[in-house]
């Protein structure tokens, strides 16, 4: 709405800041990549891009009316360190306030068989990962990253222990034909 302040967690290049700008809104966008944010410095000059790190917002309590964080979370390794994201971002919201998040859906055909080698590696002790965690292949460089692979289930419980009620939470389809799981929660108000 006009006048919010709005923080995007894992912003990128910044390709959000117009939308947010629509709508005269006031937008920070943080990120763990400095040349992501170099990119997002150039491309939008008159933007507020901080490098930053997820799990630790350097911005005082009650700060942001919206916090939305497209396609980071499932970057985030660690049950503990993925909770405290969760935290940070209610941390910095003010009560009331909605997040929205995205995080790409990996339980499907296309990676099923990674990810069920990932769980049995994983109970057997055979890899430091937690069951979800797997490391795939892809960008322009063809590197191996690190991904969690959300459920839905998981995604609201995450959000329950850590300050959120959940307003919605659904799948839906991205152009490339994989999905996300996109939740939108309220901060509760304590």
């Amino acid at each position: 709405k006009h006048g919010d302040r709005v923080l995007d967690i894992g912003c990128g290049n910044g390709r959000f800041l117009p939308l947010v700008k629509e709508r005269d809104a006031h937008y920070t966008g943080i990120d763990y990549s400095e040349g992501l944010i170099s990119e997002a410095r150039h491309l939008h000059p008159e933007g507020k891009f901080l490098i930053g790190d997820a799990t630790r917002l350097p911005f005082p309590d009650n700060t942001f009316d919206v916090v939305y964080s497209f396609a980071t979370i499932h970057h985030i390794p660690g049950r503990e360190l993925r909770a405290q994201f969760v935290r940070e971002a209610a941390r910095v919201l003010r009560p009331g306030g909605t997040l929205i998040l995205s995080a790409w859906k990996l339980w499907g055909f296309r990676h099923f068989g990674v990810l069920l080698l990932g769980v049995m590696r994983s109970m057997l002790g055979f890899t430091p990962l937690d069951v979800g965690d797997v490391l795939l292949t892809f960008g322009k460089n063809k590197e191996q990253r690190y991904l969690h692979a959300f459920t839905k289930t998981e995604l609201s419980k995450l959000f329950a222990k850590n300050g959120f009620t959940i307003l919605d939470i659904n799948i839906i389809p991205r152009p490339s034909g994989e999905k996300n799981i996109v939740v939108v929660a309220k901060r509760v108000v304590s």
